[in-house]
């Protein structure tokens, strides 16, 4: 239906442009016309003046790999941590030029992850090594700044103006095929809980999106950058026509703090949400059924002093909707200390628009839930991750809050380690870690985070 309607717009274009060049004209005229009529019926005007803005990232590294602690032996050794295996690689994606006379870049944090050089390749042939400017896991986001001249760059568009159906090009370097473009539609806005990112807020489109792509740029039809390209949904969902961009305004708030500071600290409001449900919206007489429900309020922070109270929804920031913990999540750690956000919100008092200003407070990462004992696995608490744990932003997971003098101190599990996948099951939360190992008795492969290293432990539950 799309392509039906795709088709019937290029041939109403045709016949427009064509009854124009019929009238009689000036040759001006008459020029100006027949490119409105290469503009309508192809993308190469716009895909020339957007390529040469579209860089290769060529990388080399070293990373860890992954490896198991043995756990302790039957005379009480301390579990065994392996030395880690350095493994030299090189790899490959895309970026996209934002400052030609800066040379400043902006592509995703997966791309240069491990790198200890940084080569980019423009659209001419040039190559040149990058500076790291600065990188951000937690939005997959990273600036690179090169030296060179004679740059082009992609112009910001306004990714807060997209629609469902507006069309869209994909740019990039798939494959190492420098210089593709793949064209679609925008599918589906503020997209979240997809597991790519700890932030997210993504544009699903359906144009190919395949490896080497990423932090390639994603455009409108004028060629105006409104997102970077991240990935494709057939890593995970198994699934062809779906892939995802970080929203421009989201890249672009981020990118500036990391070229004024190098990093990118997240702030908070204040306060904690969970998913608004049905149960939930008719306990408290509401007539919505999407947002973000307040589920605590620190002290000494903006929303105490703004007087949101437990029990409050969130229903919009910044006048984009909000339909639960995600979009809450994402809005807030996208957005730098100091600046301000207006929320919209309904409670008892009905609804409420409030303006808070993003602080540094920091907040204790055990105040979210209480320690969550598990089954069979005595001395073992988890708590969520929150603003003020040194993983936080890094990794998604449970963090360890305490592992006993048993079994789980024996396997080398330690506090404030993060388990990030509990045998193949992803672990985002600690009810996650919960649900899956009493769901089952017996001996898990933890995938465990620790001091920016990742690697396994095994773990046997008790009786």
């Amino acid at each position: 239906m799309i392509r039906q309607m795709h088709s019937s717009f290029v041939l109403a274009a045709i016949f427009a442009a064509l009854a124009v060049s019929h009238v009689e004209a000036k040759p001006a005229e008459q020029k100006k016309a027949m490119t409105k009529l290469e503009a309508a019926t192809s993308l190469a005007p716009m895909l020339a003046r957007v390529l040469p803005g579209v860089v290769s990232v060529l990388i080399e590294g070293q990373r860890n790999k992954p490896v198991t602690i043995e756990a302790a032996g039957s005379s009480g050794s301390a579990p065994i941590v392996p030395t880690p295996v350095v493994e030299p690689f090189q790899s490959g994606g895309s970026g996209v030029i934002v400052d030609a006379a800066k040379g400043i870049i902006i592509t995703n944090q997966h791309v240069i992850v491990d790198a200890t050089s940084i080569h980019v390749q423009l659209s001419d042939g040039r190559v040149t090594e990058a500076k790291l400017v600065g990188a951000d896991v937690g939005t997959d986001v990273a600036v690179l700044q090169i030296p060179l001249k004679g740059l082009t760059a992609v112009p910001f568009g306004d990714s807060d103006r997209l629609r469902i159906g507006d069309f869209i090009a994909a740019v990039g370097n798939p494959f190492g095929l420098e210089g593709s473009a793949s064209q679609g539609i925008v599918s589906a806005l503020m997209r979240s809980d997809i597991g790519y990112e700890v932030f997210e807020d993504f544009i699903q489109i359906d144009a190919a999106v395949n490896p080497g792509n990423s932090g390639g740029a994603l455009v409108d039809i004028e060629g105006r950058l409104v997102g970077i390209n991240t990935a494709t949904g057939a890593q995970k969902l198994r699934t062809q026509g779906i892939a995802f961009a970080i929203p421009i305004n989201m890249a672009r708030a981020v990118a500036d703090e990391l070229i004024r500071n190098g990093t990118f600290r997240r702030g908070v409001l204040g306060f904690l949400t969970e998913n608004l449900n049905f149960e939930m919206a008719q306990q408290m007489n509401l007539t919505i059924t999407r947002g973000a429900a307040v589920k605590s309020v620190f002290p000494n922070t903006p929303a105490a002093e703004a007087g949101i109270k437990k029990g409050d929804v969130i229903v919009a920031i910044a006048g984009k909707p909000v339909r639960g913990h995600s979009d809450y999540v994402a809005r807030v750690s996208s957005t730098p200390i100091g600046q301000s956000l207006k929320v919209e919100l309904v409670g008892t008092g009905g609804k409420r628009e409030l303006t808070l200003m993003v602080s540094d407070v920091m907040v204790s990462p055990m105040a979210e839930v209480p320690p969550m004992g598990v089954k069979g696995l005595d001395g073992l608490s988890l708590g969520a991750m929150l603003p003020g744990f040194k993983a936080f932003g890094l990794v998604q997971g449970a963090r360890v809050l305490n592992v006993g003098d048993g079994v789980v101190a024996a396997s080398g599990l330690k506090v404030d380690d993060v388990i990030t996948k509990v045998d193949m099951a992803t672990v985002r939360t600690p009810q996650d870690f919960f649900d899956t190992t009493n769901s089952k008795m017996g001996r898990y492969r933890l995938e465990v985070f620790r001091d920016g290293r990742t690697f396994w432990i095994w773990l046997t539950s008790g009786a």
